[in-house]
C-alpha cells in the first residue's frame, strides 16, 4: 500500500493509512486478507468524473442517486455490532438497474443518534445518507483522504469490475452539529462510462 513518497516516514504513514481505512481494514484483517494497494491522492488529482462525485462534503447517497438518476438501495455483505456501534461492509445499488454504484465499509457510533434514527441504522435496510436525510439529522461530511486502488477479487466482484481495474474512492467522516464524529466511511466507486467517454473524446 502506497502511503507516502518519503520512505523515511513509511512506518508512521502506514499506520495513518490504516487508521484512515478503518473499518474497511477491519473486515480484511478479520478474513486474514492483505489490503489492496491503496495510493492516496490530493482531491485535485482525481480524474473526471470521480472528482465531482468524491471531492465534496455532501453525503454520497444523494450524490450518487443524482448521478445515476435512480434511487439507491443497500446490500450488507458483512456485519459487526454491539450496543454502541454498527460496522458493515456494504454496497449501494441503483434501484433502476440493480447495478452497484459504491462499495466500502462504514462504522457508525449509535450513542448520539436519535432513537428512531438509531433503530433505522440497526435495521440495516437503508443507506445511512438516506436515513439522515429522511429524519433531517444535522451533520456534515469531512473527507480525510482520497485514493486510487486496483480492484482485488472482493472489490471487483462487488462492483462488477475486472481484477486490477484502477478505481477511485475516499475516506470520509460524518460529524454531528457539535463537531463530534459519529461515522467513519470508506467509499469506492466503480469505473464510470462517463469517464470512458471523456477519455475517448480527449484521444
Amino acid at each position: 500500500m502506497h502511503v507516502t513518497p518519503d520512505q523515511s516516514q513509511a512506518g508512521q504513514a502506514y499506520a495513518e493509512a490504516l487508521h484512515r481505512l478503518l473499518p474497511f481494514h477491519f473486515f480484511y484483517e478479520k478474513a486474514g486478507l492483505e489490503l489492496p494497494d491503496f495510493t492516496f491522492l490530493e482531491g485535485g488529482e482525481m480524474p473526471y468524473p470521480y472528482r465531482s462525485l468524491l471531492v465534496h462534503t455532501n453525503d454520497m447517497t444523494p450524490t450518487l442517486a443524482a448521478f445515476h438518476h435512480s434511487k439507491l438501495y443497500l446490500e450488507v455483505h458483512k456485519h459487526e455490532s454491539n450496543d454502541e456501534f454498527v460496522m458493515r461492509l456494504v454496497s449501494l445499488h441503483a434501484a433502476s438497474s440493480n447495478k452497484p454504484v459504491e462499495y466500502g465499509a462504514i462504522a457508525i457510533q449509535l450513542g448520539g443518534l436519535p432513537e428512531d434514527v438509531r433503530d433505522e441504522v440497526i435495521a440495516g435496510e437503508k443507506p445511512l445518507g438516506g436515513i439522515l436525510g429522511e429524519y433531517a439529522v444535522e451533520h456534515r461530511g469531512s473527507p480525510g483522504a482520497y485514493f486510487s486502488v486496483p480492484a482485488d477479487g472482493f472489490i471487483a466482484n462487488a462492483l462488477g469490475q475486472e481484477s486490477g481495474d484502477v478505481l477511485y474512492g475516499r475516506c470520509n467522516q460524518l460529524l454531528d452539529r457539535e463537531g463530534v464524529v459519529f461515522a467513519d466511511i470508506v467509499e469506492i466507486l466503480p469505473r464510470s462510462n462517463e469517464s470512458e467517454k471523456w477519455v475517448e473524446n480527449v484521444i
